[in-house]
């Protein structure tokens, strides 16, 4: 991942952020200077290698500290400008945890109550849903497409029950956005049957 395509952290997207660096340093060969403080260099120094190394250790540890640093927000960097990379990343995990964990159980919640209402367009519903899905992955959760697909049907009324069914009953393995297409197209099939004044027994929507 490049730097430069790196979203800032910004609080919400902890999980994400700490994620990304973590990886660009695994790439780089420098995972060493989040997972260990730096150690304290010895008031008298005896062997030249070891002054190297740990000026070595030092330079490194500056380098990637200011890029970590053009990667926050700058509302939050005086939080961290004199912190390392090791405490800088414990610092910014203590930080914005608890309200990553509060966020990501509102947007649970507000999922959970996301239901289609009668006369709503399915596709702007099927929208909201994957809002709510794309809120959760940058908070850290990653919801697979077999439950994002479950959680989608689950907030449909009534109407779609022969839709639920016969995809069941096919046992249709079909991504979220896949999805989309298929309910609008059923949507629209309702909308007829609804103007003639027809039963739904005899829509056939999932291909």
């Amino acid at each position: 991942m490049h730097l430069l395509n790196m979203e800032r952290l910004t609080g919400l997207n902890c999980k994400e952020w700490l994620r990304n660096w973590r990886r660009v340093l695994v790439i780089a060969g420098k995972l060493h200077l989040i997972e260990y403080p730096m150690p304290v260099p010895p008031e008298q120094v005896i062997i030249k290698s070891s002054y190297d190394k740990q000026n070595f250790l030092v330079d490194e540890s500056e380098e990637i500290h200011d890029l970590m640093l053009l990667t926050i927000d700058p509302e939050f960097c005086k939080d961290f400008e004199s912190l390392g990379p090791y405490e800088l990343m414990q610092s910014v995990e203590e930080k914005f945890q608890k309200p990553v964990e509060e966020e990501r159980a509102r947007i649970f919640k507000r999922l959970a109550e996301c239901k289609l209402k009668e006369g709503s367009s399915i596709d702007s519903h099927v929208l909201q849903i994957e809002a709510y899905i794309g809120e959760l992955y940058k908070l850290g959760y990653s919801m697979s497409q077999e439950s994002s697909v479950n959680t989608l049907l689950a907030s449909l009324t009534s109407n779609y029950d022969l839709f639920i069914q016969t995809y069941r009953k096919e046992d249709q393995k079909k991504t979220f956005m896949e999805m989309r297409p298929l309910l609008t197209l059923y949507e629209s099939l309702l909308d007829r049957h609804s103007s003639n004044g027809s039963a739904t027994s005899g829509l056939s929507p999932v291909k």
